[in-house]
């Protein structure tokens, strides 16, 4: 019997009994749809943990401020410690081999207003070094320069969602904005990052090292901020001192990416000692957290594939079932065909056929189940899945083998009938 024939019997086969075929097929369905899904949601991960780290900086760290309240704030002054200030941006650059250099990030409590537009914006001195570091560019104009903040001007950029309420019908380069009665030049506008919502909502990594929605930034010089607004409350929770923790955030670059670690441990060293052994600062480094999320998502890929060759043993285990089922029930037809010329090896072959289309056919439908289900948890968790070929041919490698291992063993009882007491069956 030529090959095409035994396909198309096999086939014929399974139409016989369609639903006891399509419950067969479950197992496979679903084992083969974990693959898939796994590899695509495992490939999408490791892509946003790249757009993270570039988003983050590989040689970053973050130093955040921890407020401190009742006797830890006392204990901390009893200790001589002001809290995060410019002046540890300073030491820790002249100290910590490690390091490159650092960004502040001063805080205001200042209304920003635009012909009579108030936005919800979040005023913050910064110098030169942000953008150097951070990498974020403005997508209009130009940032904060160093003789902006040498000679005090008074300049800002806008962030996108702070731009997008001040100037809905004109252009904001070039134009002005009042910061608490102080007027200011707009030179910039940043792009809108969608960093922070997909961050937030699909890594841990991420939600730890945001702590604000930099579209609502307006940026102004570190010196203007100093200048102009020590009159003004800084921006701290409610309830705690406000002049402790001057500087809100400090962000730190590393030479080079394998020292990232060793400065992380020299800096917390270096501030708890410079603030008399208070622990009111959190030194975060995205590249760390974002291993840990590497070795979490291993873990999760580890778990989905126990849960595949579970299912794929069930789909597998099904397929030996009905296969065995079908020998019983066509014993004569295999008496037939061996009578009129039929050998062994075409009986084996024409069952593991049947057994191969079941669990084909079923890892067909499982590659699309598996591709809804990773585009759906996709846009769940916050990033794209990324679905290759290889994920796919390893599906129909994996489909494949198990209709071949399980479908053997009814296949050879088959091929091995005595053909005369198969004529006899009834």
């Amino acid at each position: 019997m030529i090959l095409w024939e035994q396909i198309r019997t096999g086939f014929s086969g399974l139409l016989l009994h369609k639903l006891r075929s399509a419950l067969t097929m479950l197992g496979i369905i679903f084992g083969v749809a974990a693959v898939v899904s796994m590899v695509a949601i495992g490939e999408g991960a490791k892509e946003e943990a790249l757009r993270q780290i570039e988003a983050f900086g590989a040689r970053t760290l973050y130093v955040k401020a921890v407020d401190l309240a009742g006797e830890k704030r006392a204990a901390a002054t009893r200790q001589g410690s002001v809290g995060l200030c410019l002046s540890d941006r300073d030491y820790l650059i002249d100290v910590c081999p490690f390091l490159l250099r650092g960004a502040p990030q001063i805080l205001i409590d200042a209304v920003v207003v635009s012909a009579g537009q108030q936005p919800n914006a979040q005023v913050v001195g910064v110098d030169e070094a942000y953008a150097a570091i951070t990498g974020n560019r403005p997508f209009r104009g130009r940032f904060i320069t160093a003789d902006d903040v040498k000679y005090q001007r008074n300049v800002c950029v806008l962030g996108w969602e702070a731009f997008r309420q001040l100037f809905v019908d004109r252009p904001a380069v070039g134009g002005d904005v009042t910061i608490s009665g102080h007027r200011y030049h707009v030179v910039g506008v940043m792009p809108c990052t969608a960093t922070s919502a997909r961050v937030s909502k699909g890594s841990a990594a991420g939600a730890q090292v945001k702590t604000r929605d930099v579209d609502r930034d307006v940026y102004i010089p570190l010196s203007a901020a100093l200048e102009q607004f020590q009159g003004y409350r800084w921006k701290v929770s409610a309830g705690k001192d406000p002049k402790y923790h001057r500087v809100r955030e400090l962000i730190l670059e590393v030479k080079e990416m394998n020292q990232v670690a060793q400065a992380k441990s020299a800096v917390a060293d270096i501030l708890r000692k410079r603030h008399g052994d208070v622990e009111d600062v959190e030194v975060v480094a995205p590249l760390e957290l974002l291993e840990q999320s590497r070795k979490a998502q291993n873990l999760f890929n580890l778990v989905l594939a126990c849960i595949a060759g579970l299912s794929l043993l069930v789909g597998g285990i099904g397929i030996m079932n009905i296969m065995l089922a079908n020998v019983s029930e066509r014993t004569k037809e295999i008496g037939i065909r061996r009578s009129v010329g039929a050998t062994q090896q075409d009986i084996l072959v024409q069952f593991l056929i049947e057994a191969l289309c079941i669990s084909l056919l079923g890892g067909l439908l499982g590659i699309g189940l598996g591709m809804g289900i990773a585009i759906g948890a996709g846009s769940f968790l916050g990033w794209k899945a990324k679905f290759t070929l290889w994920a796919t041919l390893l599906a129909f490698v994996v489909a494949s083998g198990v209709g071949i291992v399980f479908g053997m063993l009814p296949a050879r009882v088959a091929a091995q009938m005595d053909p005369v007491q198969a004529l006899r069956y009834e």
